[in-house]
């Protein structure tokens, strides 16, 4: 395959940084951390007005029709900028499994998700679950009283506080597994915010509300679905990673040119200039990882060696691109004053999300037969 970008992407790529850098500086990210929501609806209109939430949904349903590789350019630029927005969780865990889903309900949804006029947010953490994605809910979704209803709590939910649609997995019995697609103001449905370490706002949500047939999305692939699902999260994160991981290294550049000491740059000295080199062989080997599990993702029926390998050299090479840039700006950069630790945070986020390092090389392992 030829990872190289076309030059529609590369229009889209610089789009796309242009666009960030202009509203998107380390100013307003802090402001948007100590939001009540972390969520600023006039900028989140304004990637609605360039067309990001709908780029990788079918055009029946008003999307663009394109591929998980201009997801990625995007999501490179947005984790260069240390955005954080609802576009990455409601694309990939919500509006695509809807798309994928085929009901009527799912394409009720669809629209409004592909013109950036609603958010999802998908609720399938739960509790107690070690924030294991890829474990099978306990939240039942019992039958009684002429209907359904669902009852119990999740956790970490991404915007679900600004999310009009919830897109929510439990158990029908022990063996199948539902998706059911709420309305957040849904009596019954509550949120609270948690503590996030960086980057997107983190909700629990408390379910004890009435749910019609039409809500219930898939009673037969639940599972296969939200397996598709977070790979594409997955995907999607490590191509943010990238970026974070491409302005870390800017910064310790920048901070090795400017910083002086013995009468010359700190640059000047091996230690420091390898450290750099090293920081860039990662970057570019985590961007090149991540476009090419986003082709496979449109292109290989079962990606999981792609996406596995993509996810556990992105967890592995997060600790050491930031570990470089924290030695290189030594207890600057640990300072809430200096833009380095906004990327730290959200590199970590990433990290501890979509699965451990173990996970995906055990996928990549089994991929390769062994």
């Amino acid at each position: 395959m030829d990872l190289t970008l076309t030059a529609e992407q590369q229009l889209l790529e610089d789009s796309a940084r242009r666009f960030l850098e202009e509203r998107w500086q380390p100013s307003r990210v802090r402001e948007l951390e100590s939001s009540s929501h972390g969520h600023d609806p006039q900028l989140w209109a304004q990637v609605a007005a360039l067309g990001w939430p709908g780029l990788v949904l079918p055009e029946e349903h008003g999307g663009a029709g394109r591929g998980m590789l201009e997801l990625a350019v995007v999501a490179e630029q947005l984790g260069r900028a240390a955005a954080s927005c609802p576009l990455l969780a409601s694309t990939t865990l919500v509006a695509l499994p809807l798309s994928w889903a085929g009901t009527g309900q799912a394409h009720a949804w669809l629209a409004a998700l592909a013109g950036g006029r609603a958010v999802g947010a998908l609720a399938h953490l739960e509790p107690g679950g070690g924030g294991d994605e890829w474990r099978r809910p306990a939240m039942s979704l019992e039958r009684g009283g002429g209907g359904w209803r669902l009852s119990g709590a999740k956790e970490l939910v991404a915007y679900a506080a600004v999310a009009d649609v919830l897109l929510v997995s439990a158990a029908l019995d022990i063996e199948t597994r539902a998706l059911v697609a709420l309305e957040r103001g849904r009596p019954g449905v509550g949120v609270r915010r948690q503590h996030a370490l960086g980057g997107d706002p983190l909700y629990r949500v408390d379910l004890d509300v009435a749910v019609g047939g039409d809500d219930v999305v898939t009673a037969d692939a639940a599972e296969q679905l939200l397996s598709r699902a977070l790979d594409h999260a997955a995907v999607a994160g490590c191509a943010y990673a990238a970026g974070l991981a491409r302005r870390a290294l800017e910064l310790s550049v920048r901070h090795a040119q400017e910083r002086r000491q013995f009468g010359r740059p700190i640059g000047a000295f091996q230690a420091v200039a390898h450290r750099c080199a090293d920081m860039e062989a990662d970057v570019e080997a985590m961007r090149l990882l991540a476009l090419q599990a986003a082709w496979a993702l449109d292109h290989v029926g079962a990606p999981a060696l792609e996406v596995g390998a993509a996810k556990a050299y992105t967890n592995e090479a997060l600790r050491r691109v930031f570990g470089h840039a924290h030695q290189i700006h030594g207890a600057l950069g640990f300072s809430m004053e200096h833009d380095l630790q906004l990327f730290t945070r959200r590199a970590k986020a990433v990290e501890l999300s979509w699965g451990s390092v173990d996970r995906h090389r055990e996928r990549v392992a089994q991929a390769m037969g062994l």
